[in-house]
């Protein structure tokens, strides 16, 4: 993410981003501050500081970073950018947005966020993304000031680590372009089926015993996480226990995940590298849906996921 070879780099990153970025952080041994997700108020908080710090240590100017995603994968929830390019101004910071999740699904041509919120694509000082999400294909990409991405394409670590792609790999990409730019249906019946899997599952028989973390409804995302509600895992607490440990709340997502691949409906239990997590989500089943989905299969998964809920939480730890 950054050049390695200056650590005098200062990113402030939000601590709710995917396992890459934080390694990305972790690795140009850049001095990161870290700042609540999706909180622009704790943001703010981080750069002021940041700002004072400055003028009382009287320290030379430094490139900085805001560092967020558009499309939140272990969240499934949208960084606030309008606000977040106010403060990168306010502050002259530069702003690293990853798109690997919104690319190809938000905003009215699929462009990812600042399609969704119309704000030019030059307010982003670097836009990147895997192509092995909504592009099914493999490798990167880097958007952005044809110095930003000169330096980051011969500066970066994985220059001197890494081949291109497979030409195979590169006309699939270019392929799934074309279709997502002349074929504007994909994108309005992906959002149509993101807004009936939600709908379903935010029926008022599961309120009391799961959250569900997604978008506005508006631009749904093409899955969200499932979690346990914070009063349904008090209600079974054991003796002695404050909290119900992180293994016991992995195993009931897994039955979950089992009950429902009994149903023909494959959904997948979010896993994550705990101890090395900047800030590690609480379990969670992670739902996907495909514009290639029927509203039918949608109605048909949606509502095995429900029953499963159901069946599972109520014999768990009984």
């Amino acid at each position: 993410m950054f050049d390695a070879s200056f650590p005098t780099n200062a990113p402030s990153s939000d601590d709710g981003v995917n396992f890459a970025i934080q390694k990305g952080v972790f690795i140009s041994r850049s001095n990161v501050r870290w700042f609540k997700h999706n909180d622009v108020n704790d943001l703010e908080r981080v750069l002021e500081d940041i700002r004072v710090e400055d003028l009382v240590l009287k320290k030379r100017l430094t490139r900085r970073f805001i560092v967020t995603e558009g499309l939140f994968q272990n969240h499934g929830d949208i960084a606030p950018l309008p606000k977040i390019i106010e403060l990168k101004r306010k502050y002259k910071y530069r702003l690293i947005l990853d798109e690997s999740q919104s690319f190809g699904v938000l905003g009215r041509r699929g462009a990812g966020l600042t399609d969704l919120f119309d704000i030019p694509a030059q307010e982003v000082d670097m836009i990147v993304g895997s192509m092995a999400t909504s592009l099914c294909s493999a490798g990167g990409f880097c958007a952005g000031s044809h110095e930003i991405v000169d330096h980051q394409r011969l500066s970066g670590s994985a220059y001197c680590f890494s081949a291109s792609i497979p030409a195979m790999l590169a006309v699939s990409t270019s392929e799934a372009l074309a279709i997502l730019s002349s074929t504007p249906t994909l994108l309005t019946d992906l959002h149509d089926r993101a807004r009936l899997l939600r709908s379903i599952l935010a029926h008022r028989s599961l309120t009391p015993l799961i959250d569900l973390y997604a978008p506005e409804p508006d631009h749904p995302a093409p899955f969200l996480h499932i979690r346990a509600r914070e009063t349904f895992l008090a209600s079974r607490l054991r003796d002695g226990e404050r909290a119900v440990p992180r293994e016991d709340e992995e195993r009931l997502w897994q039955e979950v995940v089992d009950e429902c691949a009994n149903q023909g409906v494959m959904i997948t239990r979010a896993k994550y590298v705990v101890k090395q997590e900047v800030n590690c989500p609480r379990p969670s089943v992670r739902v996907c849906v495909s514009a290639a989905h029927t509203r039918k299969e949608c109605e048909k998964a949606a509502g095995a996921v429900k029953s499963a809920i159901v069946k599972v939480f109520g014999r768990w730890r009984k």
